[in-house]
């Protein structure tokens, strides 16, 4: 599952009807393995995986473009065939389909008449081609959390972020329109490495052994080559004027790497690399309590306790409702939940005060 960053960072990807459609498609150049809707359906009963439906007809250039060009990268088609199933489906298809527990059947016998499947699922904008982005799948209520529909055509830059914000499970946390922004702020920023280094990173291999607290809070960063989000949520979240100073005055800012090999000193505690290679170093258990996800950040107090686990990618605004939350001991006097709606009230009422000051005017 490895994607990792190209630019300054760079992304780098390692690595009968229906049949006759889908030979189509591949002869086009694709080098991606694209499979039939029901056939990653089943395979999702035993193995859960997001979904790429790819919406295509027979006299779309567009569509034979994006084969013979985006997916027929390499990187890109290994990437996709690792971690999705990828579905490719002729909009204008003769076939019934069965999806989601619903049966869908071609509008007409007419050569271009537009598959039931194709209305649903693109809420009637039949624009192609169309590529929906599909994770989070609910076999008890038939149902993905995650689709995201994105028209036209889709260079490898542009279907970067999309591929990240459906795997890496972003979409639980930031809408893409905003993670995008962000990408493309790690991406592009060429000062985006001196930024980094101005959160003052610490090494987990000999501070968090007590001794240099500080003080302060710790909030710890987990990382690993394999997760794009947590590269992003570094260049962006932790640099954003919102929160460099206030994490530079209350907290110490600790990276680890998940699959490193450093011997960690927690509190006195040896704990050294596990024995296979790559796998997870043990830390990770101890300092997660098994509550294991990337992007992660791990809160601790001025004595190097858990106060708090968070895996989940956490856009600059999130995080810094989160750093204040615990840095002002906040979380001493209400709980979580308390905050976030007074924070949000306390929005309302600004937003109304400006609606009345601008009336005025």
């Amino acid at each position: 599952m490895k994607l990792r960053f190209i630019s300054s960072f760079v992304l780098v990807f390692l690595f009968v009807g229906i049949t006759l459609s889908l030979q189509a498609q591949n002869d086009e150049g694709s080098k991606v393995k694209w499979m039939t809707l029901q056939e990653a359906m089943q395979k999702m009963q035993t193995q859960q995986r997001p979904v790429i439906l790819d919406f295509y007809t027979d006299w779309c250039g567009w569509c034979k473009q994006m084969m013979k060009t985006t997916y027929a990268n390499e990187g890109l088609a290994g990437y996709i065939n690792q971690n999705f199933y990828p579905v490719s489906f002729d909009a204008e298809s003769k076939d019934t389909i069965e999806f989601l527990g619903e049966i869908y059947k071609p509008t007409g016998t007419e050569k271009r008449a537009t598959h039931e499947l194709a209305i649903k699922l693109l809420n009637g904008s039949l624009m192609y081609p169309t590529t929906i982005f599909m994770n989070g799948y609910e076999k008890d209520k038939n149902k993905f959390n995650l689709n995201l529909i994105v028209p036209g055509y889709l260079d490898i830059p542009k279907i970067e972020p999309i591929l990240i914000f459906t795997l890496e499970n972003v979409y639980k946390s930031c809408n893409y329109n905003d993670f995008e922004k962000l990408y493309d702020k790690a991406m592009k920023d060429s000062t985006i490495i001196d930024q980094i280094k101005l959160t003052n990173w610490k090494s987990a291999t000999n501070y968090l052994d007590g001794q240099h607290s500080n003080n302060k809070k710790t909030i710890i960063l987990l990382e690993a080559e394999f997760c794009n989000s947590c590269k992003i949520m570094k260049s962006t979240s932790f640099t954003d004027s919102l929160n460099l100073e206030y994490l530079r005055e209350k907290f110490n800012c600790v990276n680890f790497n998940v699959v490193g090999n450093d011997t960690v000193n927690f509190k006195g505690q040896i704990i050294a690399p596990g024995a296979q290679p790559s796998s997870l170093h043990p830390f990770t258990q101890a300092i997660t309590r098994g509550n294991i996800g990337f992007p992660e950040v791990v809160i601790l107090d001025e004595k190097l306790e858990i106060l708090d686990v968070i895996p989940v990618y956490l856009n600059p605004e999130v995080m810094n409702n989160i750093i204040r939350f615990y840095g002002e001991n906040i979380y001493q006097k209400k709980p979580w939940t308390e905050y976030i709606n007074d924070l949000q009230a306390k929005k309302n009422q600004s937003v109304k005060s400006e609606q009345k000051s601008n009336e005025k005017k």
